[in-house]
């Protein structure tokens, strides 16, 4: 048999969802985000070679090199708690494929709240005791007196041992930043989370390695910041998007005018 609901208690119900919800979002934080639209590669090539291990096959053939990219992605707080902000994930991947991940940075680090080991001492104390006495009568031969004696033997052993255990302990750590390759290795993304000696808001620098052609100039790439966490609705934890935004960023090789220019004029168009 079904419940009957009256009217009011469903109406009831309503408005407490609908406040929940207006509560929840009134509550949650804004992020934004900024980067330049287009941004200058540098050909590393040589300094890569220089410092490449002869035991480790290079990855660039003959006819490719290395550019150096070096982004500025900023974090702003525009409304609520940058407490409540989990995590901010940024991608940078090429919009055509044709290029591919050399390296990046910063690489996945992980950071304790406390300063260093944890040193656990416990104490144990242990103590041990014997103790035998003998007592009775013993009638002597003078009338009917009876002489009470108590011939008493103690016979006492102690024994007091402290042992303390000192543990040493690896202090619990967090992951702050991880990071990784996309789209087969045609794009890196960075997960950024608050620490007690980072902070989520403020300007981020990010580094990728691209191998390209040879006679490569420029290109253009693809960069999402998005910032996430949870919501309380009612007594539900949801996911949460804070912050979203997606835009080209137009690369040209250093020292190349020509390339420079183009890639202002990409940035225009898309901008």
């Amino acid at each position: 048999m079904l419940a009957q609901f009256s009217p009011i208690s469903v109406w009831l119900c309503c408005l407490l969802l609908a406040t929940g919800s207006a509560v929840a979002r009134a509550d949650s934080p804004t992020i934004a985000f900024d980067f330049g639209r287009t941004a200058e590669c540098r050909d590393i090539t040589s300094v890569e070679s220089n410092n490449a291990s002869s035991d480790v096959p290079s990855t660039v053939f003959p006819n490719e090199k290395i550019v150096e990219l070096r982004l500025r992605v900023s974090v702003h707080l525009l409304e609520g708690q940058l407490d409540d902000v989990e995590e901010v994930r940024i991608e940078i991947g090429d919009c055509d494929s044709l290029i591919r991940v050399h390296d990046f940075a910063p690489s996945t680090r992980l950071e304790s709240r406390h300063t260093g080991d944890i040193r656990r001492s416990t104490t144990s104390e242990q103590t041990k005791s014997l103790g035998a006495s003998l007592g009775g009568e013993l009638p002597l031969p003078m009338g009917e007196v009876v002489a009470h004696v108590t011939p008493t033997i103690n016979g006492g052993l102690s024994n007091r041992e402290v042992v303390t255990e000192t543990e040493h302990r690896i202090a619990p750590q967090h992951v702050v930043v991880a990071s990784g390759t996309i789209g087969q290795e045609h794009g890196v993304f960075f997960k950024l989370r608050s620490s007690p000696l980072s902070s989520l808001e403020g300007v981020h620098e990010l580094t990728v390695r691209f191998i390209v052609p040879d006679s490569w100039r420029g290109d253009s790439v693809k960069v999402c910041c998005k910032a996430t966490g949870q919501d309380k609705f009612l007594w539900i934890k949801q996911q949460s998007t804070y912050g979203h935004t997606c835009g080209a960023v137009a690369l040209y090789l250093a020292g190349d005018l020509k390339a420079r220019q183009a890639a202002q004029r990409f940035a225009k168009q898309k901008g």
